[in-house]
């Protein structure tokens, strides 16, 4: 079933223009999408939207110092950052600018802040600069460099919240979401566009292909010639709050050479917490996320090269996320973004290799694809602005001054009932989240727009009173119960009947 836009007969109209993948890429896309007088659904087989890389990344908001002038990479980050920005101001959605260190710590190092300085301003960076050890100290105390550059224009963002409200407000707009719905190959067929699901066939106009990791072997269904796509792993550390409250800057080292990465790194988050990685290991499965103890020992080892009093013991967490590389194992490094239109196929666009910076590129490739791409074929009609509806990311009711949180409780009772400790998700929260536009009603539903079960006990705390709250509240039976979708459910059943003595 679609969510947002309900079509009874999803499968059986001709869309306007269909995107494969609910990625930060494909929200964008509809959020843009949404402004014009055009029919568009989203495709994705998670349960919601973001639940790939977009979610599993560093949240990092580039500053366009690291990517090769001219490349596309370069111009649609630059263009990225500021309108992401733009956006996320306008939605509500955490993002800040502070700013950070590429440390060098070799005469190599050393040799490449010049050649790093160069093209920062090469690609417009701004008030790029080079300081000495005892700045990087009185920037990031604790921080040990032979030099660095300070790029001040780097900022986060959260990833997960961008993603989410992007789409949510695409749906407010008219756009249909047809969540756990698996798109196996795209072909054309009298004029139009088909992409074969497992619950039967969708037609469009125009076809995105924003499928991430996926990409290429969707994409190959219709042009067998297009690039292929290498997934690298990354693992991440996460670090308690504890230790975000002395984290002021972002701290990089200078890239490594021919790796999968821009190499391990110190990233504050909008949320308080710190994130240590991510590692780059090429492997097959592009939906591997596993953790392995070598290698999370590995970034321990390799942020005390910088950071000599890494705190071990404020690790509260791990995760681990994919690249969708266009460069193969042995080659390392980067490409530049493949997004084309098909040869083969006019109104097929191909969007493959979009890895970093491409959470901070997002609103450029989609005013790219629909201006630059689209735009050249047709002409699009723009919705009068008066009939489009806004959307607003919530304020989190523990970030919130003591005062309003007083008032708040005074209005919505709910919030006086704290469900989740760590991270003081109140029930009221939790029940205005499952009434998200998109209708999402999963453990990580509610852990991605409200935080439940993100904190330091991992839900220990948690779980059970939302089990509770929402048996009590909704009549939630034990085969509701889901992580992230149908496919893992939380119980098997009841241990005893309701009411059995």
């Amino acid at each position: 079933m679609a969510k947002g836009q309900r079509t009874a007969d999803g499968h059986q109209r001709v869309w306007d223009c269909l995107i494969v993948g609910a990625g930060i890429v494909g929200a964008s896309l509809a959020r843009r999408l949404s402004r014009f007088e055009l029919t568009v659904a989203v495709v994705d087989k998670a349960a919601d939207v973001g639940l790939g890389a977009s979610c599993r990344n560093s949240g990092v908001l580039h500053s366009g110092i690291n990517y090769r002038p001219g490349s596309l990479r370069a111009r649609l980050c630059m263009e990225g950052r500021d309108t992401l920005q733009a956006w996320c101001a306008t939605l509500g959605v955490p993002a800040a600018t502070p700013g950070k260190l590429i440390t060098a710590h070799t005469k190599r190092d050393l040799d490449a802040l010049d050649a790093l300085t160069a093209q920062g301003e090469a690609n417009g960076v701004p008030g790029v600069r080079r300081i000495d050890e005892e700045e990087v100290q009185s920037l990031q105390p604790g921080v040990r460099a032979l030099a660095a550059l300070h790029v001040p224009s780097a900022g986060i963002v959260s990833p997960y919240a961008a993603t989410i409200a992007l789409a949510e407000e695409a749906s407010l707009n008219g756009v249909a979401f047809f969540l756990q719905r698996t798109v196996h190959a795209i072909r054309e067929e009298s004029g139009t566009f088909v992409l074969d699901t497992d619950t039967g066939p969708l037609r469009g106009r125009w076809v995105i292909n924003a499928a991430g990791v996926a990409a290429a072997t969707l994409g190959q269904t219709a042009d067998p010639a297009l690039p292929e796509i290498y997934p690298c792993r990354g693992e991440y550390l996460v670090m308690d709050r504890e230790v975000g409250e002395a984290m002021r800057t972002l701290v990089y080292p200078v890239p490594p050479l021919k790796a999968g990465g821009l190499g391990v790194h110190l990233t504050p988050t909008t949320d308080g917490n710190v994130l240590v990685g991510p590692s780059a290991e090429y492997l097959d499965d592009g939906e591997d996320y596993a953790c392995t103890a070598d290698v999370l020992s590995r970034l321990v080892d390799q942020a005390r090269g910088f950071w000599p009093a890494f705190p071990r013991e404020k690790v509260i967490g791990t995760y681990a996320g994919t690249r969708a590389k266009l460069t193969p194992p042995g080659q390392g490094g980067f490409a530049d973004f493949f997004i084309e239109e098909s040869s083969r196929h006019p109104r097929l666009v191909h969007l493959l290799g979009l890895e970093s910076p491409a959470l901070t590129c997002a609103p450029a490739i989609a005013r790219t694809v629909v201006e630059e791409i689209m735009g050249a074929r047709e002409r699009i009609e723009r919705k009068p602005e008066d009939r489009l509806v806004p959307h607003a990311w919530p304020q989190r009711f523990d970030d919130l001054p003591e005062q309003e949180k007083q008032a708040q409780v005074a209005a919505h009772p709910d919030h006086g009932d704290i469900v989740c400790r760590c991270e003081g998700v109140t029930r009221h929260e939790v029940l205005a989240a499952l009434e998200n536009p998109l209708g999402v009603e999963t453990l990580v539903g509610l852990k991605y727009r409200t935080r439940v079960t993100m904190g330091r006990c991992h839900g220990g705390y948690c779980v059970p009173r939302l089990v509770e709250l929402l048996r009590n509240e909704r009549g939630w039976q034990p085969d509701r119960f889901h992580l992230k979708g149908p496919n893992s459910p939380l119980f098997a059943g009841f241990a005893k009947e309701p009411g059995d003595a």
